[in-house]
């Protein structure tokens, strides 16, 4: 049965903690072995430099005076035990003619330059407790003299030798320390880690078995879990809006729909009744016809939405000159306003371009002029504008005589399906502005309702000012 570590242990947050303390340890050792490596090679470089001092004191004697200049200086050197070198000079038979502390040559390997390094026992002094370790550490060098003559010089280097040891096994030591810490610094800050994180997870669990209420806990330090939660928060509050849009919309959709259906279903049943009147029946089925386009105009209305929301239009959108749809629509909306009795005037402003889809941003602003023909009552005006604003952007801006929307409802009316008191009574499907919203928000600009020229021609209201404003080309 295979088994499985602790769940501390398997955490991403134990894992990085654990790879930095590794990484300390190792930087760490490297340093400390540079540390090591220049320690040791200075007291190597140390006792060979106090070695070619004396031997070069010892080649001037034997220029001097020969084998025996050698051999009386070391005798001199060594009575009473009390020399600083270690010395030997042995004939061509490899007999010792005087020295101290070592009676043979060593038998490391020498370098090319003779120097070597050895243990050797120091011998004890009789009638005396020496505390001292036998086995010492020395370094020197061996050279040939003529005749079949060999000397050796060194010095004693145990001391230096011991405590470079010490250090590395400090070395060890420490690095090993540094990451058995690291280790334990790694569980802490994953269980403190993990603690955060598993009360995220408790709210995505709630959240995912429907409670739409709960939120991440945060700490407020700016750290990235607190950013994390932040953001988690946010889209909790984003979805939980969503979803009470969603369940407005359903019950909006369910209102919106029972009315045309409901009449569809008596035109038909209606002309069903008729006995012979052909004349009647066509009617009946005309407004039947009617009622089903309005049905339609709801659903595609719902499904531009649906492909705007998506991204979907994106890709049709080029440098356009909205000039020229602020005409056509004058051209086309002039007649309507006279066929209803209202008053209508444009002022359009040339030489601007923007970043577009022709098709949606006529759609926007037909949708705009409906709702200015459809709420202004007879003998009120419509005005379109094209010009740029003082942000250098192009603003579109239809202004009516009509009742307008109170303040309180105007970010309201932008949604799906809403539509106020006093246009229930108007045909209608609550879509018309949360489309033009839509086409605004694909082309990043900016959607606002105000209050018109001032109070209506039936005294009901300030009238409505509607405006769009877009980025132009050259701002990106």
């Amino acid at each position: 049965m295979q088994t499985r570590l602790p769940a501390i242990l398997r955490t991403t947050a134990f894992r990085q903690t654990l790879l930095s303390a590794a990484l300390f340890a190792l930087s760490s050792f490297v340093i400390l072995a540079f540390v090591y490596a220049a320690s040791a090679g200075m007291m190597l470089r140390r006792a060979d430099a106090v070695v070619n001092e004396e031997v070069a004191t010892l080649s001037e004697r034997f220029d001097a005076g020969g084998i025996r200049a050698i051999n009386r200086y070391i005798l001199q050197r060594t009575v009473g035990g009390g020399a600083d070198y270690l010395y030997l000079l042995v004939n061509p038979n490899g007999r010792s003619l005087s020295g101290n502390l070592i009676t043979g040559l060593p038998d490391a390997q020498a370098d090319d330059e003779g120097r070597v390094q050895f243990t050797y026992r120091r011998p004890r002094v009789l009638g005396t407790e020496d505390s001292e370790k036998d086995d010492r550490t020395a370094r020197g060098r061996i050279i040939d003299l003529p005749s079949g003559y060999k000397l050796f010089v060194g010095v004693d280097v145990d001391e230096e030798s011991s405590l470079v040891d010490r250090m590395f096994n400090t070395i060890l030591a420490a690095s090993a320390l540094a990451l058995a810490l690291g280790v334990a610094g790694g569980i802490f800050i994953s269980r403190r880690f993990v603690r955060r994180l598993d009360l995220i997870n408790d709210v995505a669990r709630s959240v995912r078995s429907g409670d739409l209420k709960q939120r991440a806990p945060r700490n407020h330090t700016g750290d990235e879990l607190d950013e994390l939660s932040e953001n988690f928060n946010d889209m909790l509050d984003r979805v939980e809006a969503l979803m009470h849009r969603m369940r407005q919309t359903g019950d909006s959709i369910a209102h919106d729909l029972r009315t045309p259906l409901t009449r569809m279903r008596s035109r038909l049943d209606e002309a069903l009744r008729e006995d012979g009147d052909l004349e009647a029946r066509e009617q009946t089925l005309e407004r039947a016809i009617s009622d089903t386009d309005e049905l339609l105009g709801i659903f595609n209305a719902i499904l531009s939405l649906s492909r705007l929301e998506s991204g979907e239009s994106r890709k049709s959108i080029q440098p356009i000159d909205p000039a020229d749809i602020a005409a056509d629509l004058a051209e086309l909306y002039e007649p309507v306003c006279e066929d209803e009795g209202l008053g209508f005037a444009s002022e359009i402003e040339r030489g601007m371009i923007v970043m577009g889809d022709r098709g949606l941003l006529s759609q926007a602003l037909a949708n705009i002029l409906d709702n200015a023909v459809k709420y202004t009552p007879d003998g009120g005006a419509v005005t379109l504008r094209l010009r740029k604003n003082g942000e250098g952007r192009a603003e579109f801006s239809v202004t009516d005589t009509g009742p307008g929307i109170p303040d309180e409802d105007r970010s309201r009316v932008t949604q799906r399906f809403v539509r106020l008191d006093n246009s229930r009574t108007l045909p209608g499907s609550g879509l018309g502005l949360s489309l033009v919203q839509a086409i605004v928000d694909v082309h990043h600009g900016r959607f606002e309702l105000g209050e018109g020229p001032g109070v209506s021609v039936d005294g009901r209201g300030p009238g409505l000012r509607a405006s769009m404003c877009f980025p132009l080309k050259d701002e990106g």
